[in-house]
């Protein structure tokens, strides 16, 4: 069975995701380093989830040679559709993100100025953050539903190896059940083969034991009539 990649990539793009779900959370201040982490590590995920369509097309094109069948073809296209969907969902959230950024940087100038009504343009964002954490604890959920398929997956293909190593040894088993079937049979032949021996030998002594006596009564005729000339 040749080696199937797709799931070692699989993993791959799931912690990547994982390393940009990071930098968004802990993404207080916007700095120029901070948007080159992010711009590489999303990438990294473009190029991971290339990889994986890759992956997909070819055990698509040979599921028998990754003994795949085709609810596994369907889940697979189902993670990937997933994982395009978290793609997009982390790119509109880092745009977000640092548009807001943007707007905030006059705050500390403009926090001088409110109006004497007591507005603020800005309370808005404890809000905005909220919004943000309450879209973050979903992402993580569906993340974690998504780990469970992939567990569940797993638990099913280990499952299918051991329903065909059972159906392995059952012919085995049925294998060597014939072949004890043949000794028995072999060992019933030379048995009748014995005793038709046996049979033989035992006939060849009495014909033997016959001819012995028939010479002996000759001799003894013989020897009277030898005896009555005399």
């Amino acid at each position: 069975m040749s080696i199937d990649p797709f799931t070692d990539v699989e993993e791959d793009a799931w912690s990547q995701i994982r390393v940009l779900d990071s930098i968004i959370l802990n993404a207080d201040i916007i700095t120029e380093e901070l948007k080159l982490d992010f711009s590489n590590g999303f990438q990294e995920l473009e190029e991971i989830i290339t990889d994986l369509n890759e992956a997909l097309n070819v055990s698509q094109a040979n599921p028998q040679q990754f003994q795949l069948t085709v609810a596994d073809i369907e889940n697979r296209h189902g993670v990937l559709e997933k994982l395009e969907k978290k793609k997009r969902s982390l790119s509109s959230i880092w745009k977000e993100k640092t548009n807001d950024s943007k707007r905030s940087r006059p705050v500390t100038a403009m926090s001088n100025r409110i109006s004497q009504d007591g507005s603020n343009p800005f309370t808005d964002q404890h809000k905005i953050d909220g919004e943000f954490e309450q879209f973050q604890q979903q992402e993580m959920i569906r993340d974690q539903d998504l780990q469970l398929d992939t567990i569940h997956e797993t638990m099913r293909n280990l499952n299918q190896q051991a329903m065909i190593m059972g159906s392995e040894l059952e012919d085995q088993g049925m294998m060597l059940d014939e072949l004890d079937t043949n000794l028995d049979r072999v060992d019933n032949r030379l048995q009748r083969g014995l005793k038709r021996v046996n049979w033989i030998i035992e006939k060849n002594k009495e014909r033997g034991s016959d001819w012995c006596i028939g010479i002996l009564v000759v001799a003894l005729v013989v020897l009277l009539i030898l005896l009555i000339a005399v």
